[in-house]
């Protein structure tokens, strides 16, 4: 999950590099999108598109019961690339799609459906797979059901678009064997409106755990992002020049940590093993840091050295050729005996770096690590038998588990550190060329879209990214009108007993505010089903069934509500007033009738007694001339108890006081 697998070698650079060359050109037929077993768009115009012989004549024909039911013509242009639309249909099939040409080629696609068609995307909560869910054994052994079809797109990372998928894949009838790897919450989403309306559904599912919304932008997209120019510019030079993009990239990125920590000026002497730190506490590294029993690193997300001193003997130190440090959340800047040995950022990427030949000596050695967490969990979270030096015959010298460590400047501070934009699943735009793309244009009834976690480090941005994705997939999907379903970060980390700045509930905030402002988007609220010890809870049913509830009111037409949002905060008196709408029923607190989580912000926050009263949340005697905003819920793991009498939970909120 979390933020993006990234290292900067020039060798993985000139690789990729080197892939970005001509995609090799397709044979006669339709788009690999479409294939046995699809699902076609109902009640739209259906875009169709593939390759044929240059400039040739081509014919497309849905039949069924021995009859055409709809067709379409044209002609291939010169290249061989030909788009067709076929006029709209009901629900209905199975049928056969046929393509011909003018040069003799046929191709026939079987066992095709016409229903709703969903893109299922994001990040790793998607692509949890059904197995894996509550309940998973039993949800798998029931998932034989001929009117719901699966398209899993297999992942790739490429720097410029694609028009084909990264190996071979197709349509699936959903069925154990078929349904058991897919995405959990689409599949309970698909499979309920199946249910619901008794027309087929079509889910194609396209994401990859622990990647950022810009990497899901098109380039074109992203260029309305001010923030993301300096990657484009670095990306666009990479394609003809990478040495000097790379040696451009470490010019930024240095600047960047120069203006961002405040403490930029000490590196050089903490990672030095000149440097006397006696002075700095210690911890055991054995998970995440929120839960060393360290007060201060309790719900702390931003900046913390570690620093560990090993004694080698001079053969050992000869030997040494590797240091493995197990994965680290989320960015790591390491050095030995104060020289420079690698970084990377990826909360679950195992750290290997190789030594410079000479960096270690006989006696004390000191291994200095700066680490940025941007949410949840931080620090050196894996087991200390991954932390070791690795001698040339492969013998292994472990690490102690026991750092020396200071905290430095805090994430509202410092903020997410840049990714190197030509890493796998890295860069900006490289999963929208390589997984989205190739779909594109094909007819959508909606999105359903769980992303997030990996953008909590600036959710400042992810206000402009979210937005920026939206309209551009409706402008690449041919949609202006496009259905958008976001799901609600879920919890997870460590539950607040102080108020403070919480990165997922900025991003939580981002996708309440896409809602509001758009009558095209409904939200899925989730953080009431995850889990604060685990980043992938497994309750992924009743995660689906809140996005089909979304569908059902944002696609569908239905008069539904989903659950209470607030509508404004004010005044009354001495008392704080927030008021909700999409209410069912009445607002209840489950567990008594004081709500927990609201806090008012005057120069700083602090929580207030609330309870609920009509179809509002009062504050009383909160209303002071200082209090300038209230916030419910603004925590990476909130515990709440705010819902409507359909058992729906209150979308978190910053709101200021009107």
């Amino acid at each position: 999950m979390k933020n993006r697998i990234a290292t900067g070698l020039i060798a993985g650079l000139l690789s990729l590099a080197g892939a970005a060359g001509a995609q090799a050109q397709e044979a006669f037929g339709l788009a690999p999108v479409f294939a046995d077993h699809a699902v076609l768009q109902r009640d739209k115009p259906v875009a169709v598109w593939g390759r044929a012989a240059p400039n040739s004549e081509v014919s497309l024909s849905l039949s069924g019961g021995g009859q055409i039911l709809a067709s379409a013509s044209g002609r291939a242009d010169a290249s061989g690339v030909f788009s067709l639309t076929l006029p709209q249909q009901k629900a209905g099939g199975p049928y056969v799609l046929t393509l011909t040409d003018s040069g003799g080629h046929t191709q026939t696609l079987q066992d095709i459906l016409v229903g709703d068609v969903w893109l299922c995307s994001g990040q790793s909560n998607m692509e949890f797979a059904l197995k894996d869910a509550t309940n998973g054994g039993g949800e798998v052994a029931g998932a034989s059901n001929p009117a719901l079809r699966i398209f899993d797109v297999p992942r790739n990372s490429q720097p410029q678009p694609t028009t084909g998928f990264a190996k071979a894949t197709q349509w699936q009838v959903s069925a154990p064997a078929s349904a058991a790897n897919t995405s959990a919450v689409c599949y309970f989403m698909a499979r309920q409106l199946a249910d619901t309306y008794h027309v087929p559904q079509g889910m194609i599912h396209a994401s990859w755990g622990g990647t950022a919304a810009q990497l899901w932008v098109s380039r074109e997209g992203l260029a309305s992002v001010s923030e993301m120019s300096e990657n484009l510019k670095v990306v666009d030079l990479y394609r003809t020049d990478p040495k000097t993009a790379l040696a451009n990239w470490k010019t930024y990125t240095d600047n960047w940590w120069r203006t961002r920590d405040p403490d930029f000026a000490q590196a050089g002497q903490w990672s030095s093993p000149k440097f006397a730190d006696k002075q700095w506490p210690s911890l055991v590294a054995a998970g995440a840091w929120e839960n060393s029993g360290i007060a201060a690193l309790k719900a702390f997300d931003g900046i913390v050295w570690y620093r560990q001193t090993i004694t080698l003997t001079a053969e050992q130190a000869a030997r040494a050729v590797a240091i493995d440090l197990g994965p680290i959340d989320d960015s790591d800047t390491t050095w030995v005996n104060g020289k420079w040995v690698g970084a990377t950022d990826g909360w679950n990427q195992p750290r290997h770096y190789t030594l410079p030949k000479g960096v270690l000596k006989a006696g004390a050695n000191v291994i200095a690590i700066r680490v940025l967490d941007t949410g949840g969990g931080g620090g050196l979270h894996g087991a200390p038998a991954d932390r070791a030096l690795t001698l040339d015959a492969g013998e292994r010298i472990a690490l102690s588990s026991e750092w020396r460590y200071h905290i430095g400047a805090d994430i509202r501070t410092v903020g997410a550190a840049p990714t190197a934009p030509w890493a796998e699943a890295g860069g900006p735009s490289v999963l929208y060329n390589g997984m989205i793309a190739p779909l594109v244009p094909y007819t959508l009834k909606g999105v359903a879209w769980y992303q997030g976690e990996s953008n909590a480090g600036d959710p400042a941005l992810y206000a402009k990214l979210l937005p920026a994705l939206v309209k551009d997939w409706r402008a690449r999907f041919h949609a202006p009108d496009l259905p958008f379903l976001p799901v609600q970060l879920s919890t997870f980390g460590t539950p607040q007993d102080v108020p403070y700045e919480s990165g997922w509930g900025g991003v939580r905030d981002v996708q309440r505010r896409l809602e509001q402002d758009d009558k095209r988007v409904g939200m899925a609220v989730s953080y009431d089903v995850g889990d604060r010890f685990d980043i992938h809870p497994t309750q992924k049913r009743q995660v689906g069934l809140r996005l089909a509830l979304a569908a059902r009111k944002v696609a569908y037409g239905e008069a539904l509500k989903l659950g209470p949002r607030p509508e404004r905060a004010y005044r009354r008196g001495n008392d704080l007033v927030v008021d909700f709408s999409d209410v069912n029923g009445a607002l209840k607190a489950y567990g008594g009738k004081d709500l927990l989580g609201f806090e008012v912000c005057e120069a700083s926050c602090h929580f207030a007694s609330a309870h609920v009263e009509g179809g509002s949340v009062v504050l009383p005697g909160a209303g002071s001339e200082d209090a300038k905003s209230v916030r419910f819920g603004w925590s990476d793991a909130p515990i709440l108890n705010l819902y409507d009498a359909a058992d729906l939970p209150a979308s978190t909120f910053a709101l200021d006081i009107k």
